[in-house]
């Protein structure tokens, strides 16, 4: 299939709200969006109005999970372009999830996708999807978040269909880079390694495709210019699968502390689901490809953290298994 051009030219001075602005993905779009000269909103529930902003971004405090704080948001901004990536991303399986993450990603979404259904200013909305969302016939989510995330995207595809909303869908694939929550995999061992601590992990046998965070904001970037043509997830990612074991000790050969890797001490999680993107879709109707290697990528992120000495701030206890299994 052929690649749509995207002229992101087009981005200039449109107004654009970042639901979930401080988070990880967030965090790094809005940045972007501004260099583009977007005029960008940040909006969450940690955003603080009154620091300053670079020029270009202004902040919001806000839950998402409120659709009365939703409606006002979207009231006040009046947004052309919504980017939904508020999550609550902890992939484990523990049942004390289940009700976060239908407050933080279910209720959430179908709050910020109703309330752009009803919103005249707004003309596309760009929400994050995940590959934890299961496919095919076999559609058993395998956590809280993946449940959460596999009924947030079946009512935006609905709003799509039923309702008209011009929504595109990203199915993101493992995403990694600066600025990560410390207790997922790739920070919390870099942090530990760093440390010169034990990084206490899982098998390491899942394999996973990994995406570094730039080429994942390049992609919403492209989706919100992108012709909605159907309400479709578009698979966001390398392609290619890694096992974590490999993707870790990439990680242990480059700060040269591979010794300090202990694979199997703690338990793998059931049913983890292994998906590799299918990215012709992405090319075909954003333009866009994967650019960073998974080396370089590695190589990027370890940089980052070394460079803000933030080893105190970014790793976990030693008693801490969050989200290392993947």
């Amino acid at each position: 299939m052929p690649m749509t051009e995207i002229d992101l030219t087009r981005l200039r001075d449109q107004t654009i709200l970042v639901v979930g602005g401080t988070g990880f993905l967030g965090s790094h779009l809005v940045r972007k969006l501004s260099r583009m000269g977007a005029r960008v909103v940040g909006m969450s529930r940690s955003a603080d109005p009154r620091e300053p902003a670079p020029l270009g971004i202004s902040w919001r405090r806000g839950d998402a999970s409120d659709a009365a704080q939703v409606s006002a948001a979207l009231d006040a901004v009046r947004p052309s372009i919504i980017y939904h990536l508020t999550s609550d991303s902890r992939g484990g399986q523990d049942l004390g999830l289940v009700h976060g993450s239908i407050q933080n990603d279910l209720i959430a979404t179908v709050n910020v996708i109703a309330q752009a259904s009803r919103s005249p200013s707004v003309k596309a909305v760009v929400l994050a999807g995940s590959f934890e969302e299961p496919t095919g016939d076999n559609s058993i989510p395998t956590s809280p978040y993946a449940a959460a995330k596999w009924a947030s995207c079946g009512y935006a595809r609905m709003m799509f269909e039923i309702y008209g909303l011009p929504i595109t869908i990203l199915r993101l694939t493992m995403t990694y880079g600066p600025g990560q929550k410390s207790y997922k995999v790739i920070p919390y061992t870099i942090s530990s390694l760093i440390r010169g601590e034990t990084a206490r992990l899982g098998s390491g046998a899942r394999a996973v495709d990994w995406i570094y965070v730039d080429d994942a904001i390049e992609a919403f970037v492209r989706a919100a210019l992108a012709p909605k043509v159907d309400s479709q997830p578009i698979d966001i990612g390398s392609g290619r699968l890694v096992t974590v074991r490999n993707c870790l000790t990439a990680v242990g050969d480059i700060l040269q502390r591979s010794d300090l890797l202990e694979f199997g001490a703690i338990e793998d999680r059931r049913m983890e689901r292994e998906y590799a993107a299918s990215t012709g879709l992405a090319g075909h109707r954003l333009g866009w490809k994967p650019r960073t290697d998974l080396e370089t990528g590695l190589r990027q992120t370890i940089k980052w953290y070394l460079d803000r000495e933030q080893v105190g701030r970014v790793g976990l206890r030693s008693d801490h298994a969050a989200d290392r299994g993947c």
